[in-house]
């Protein structure tokens, strides 16, 4: 092989591997592996479920989508050319903080723990994973318009989404891992009864032969 040929076959290598980074780098969040968070990525709910779940605008309005990655998704609520106001939904599994200004909460929506941010944003947390949150825009929105527009995204959908991240399952033969311990709990064995107590009494011969339990 000559050595220009070489040459020209490494470069093609290397025109691949670039053009390859270039057309999947978009789609980073959606392929295995990585964190968001410290979270591993295939435990973190993909914003692109989020979509179909927010408020359906009404006439003059206009729903614009902004951001979308893994744990997020945004969109520019619009009347005419005034954004009115921003709408996310978040899963808080990334950032646990964000539960702690719920604790305290005495509203709620639809069953949900509602707070109120200032004087533009309201949240909401469903199902203790999912923050959906309004930001009033432009001339703004008042307490009752923000409340409505939380209520406006399907809830019952959110509430339902499978979580990409599940709590630990009982490994077969041995408990899961209580927290901050490092060691297996061991499960109880119950004692066995003597095998001869088991045994009807008309087959309880010394030359019997019992098949072991299932």
């Amino acid at each position: 092989m000559s050595r220009n040929l070489r040459w020209g076959i490494g470069l093609l290598l290397i025109a691949g591997l670039l053009l390859g980074a270039f057309f999947f780098l978009p789609f980073r969040s959606w392929l295995p592996g990585g964190t968001v968070g410290d979270i591993a990525t295939r435990e973190v709910v993909n914003g692109s479920s989020f979509n179909r779940l927010f408020p359906r605008p009404q006439a003059g309005e206009d729903l614009v989508f902004t951001q979308e990655k893994r744990g997020f998704s945004q969109a520019r609520l619009k009347r005419g050319d005034e954004v009115k106001a921003l709408l996310s939904i978040s899963d808080v599994v990334t950032a646990p903080a964000s539960r702690s200004k719920f604790l305290h909460s005495s509203e709620q929506l639809q069953s949900w723990p509602l707070v109120d941010q200032g004087s533009q944003a309201s949240a909401l947390l469903v199902a203790d994973r999912f923050q959906v949150k309004v930001i009033g825009q432009g001339s703004g929105l008042d307490l009752q318009q923000r409340h409505e527009l939380l209520g406006a995204f399907d809830l019952p959908g959110l509430a339902a989404l499978n979580p990409a991240l599940k709590p630990a399952s009982k490994a077969r033969g041995r408990e899961a891992l209580p927290a901050g311990q490092g060691q297996p709990v061991r499960p109880k064995v119950r004692e066995r009864e003597p095998q001869a107590s088991r045994i009807p009494a008309f087959l309880n011969r010394s030359k019997a032969v019992l098949e072991p339990a299932a």
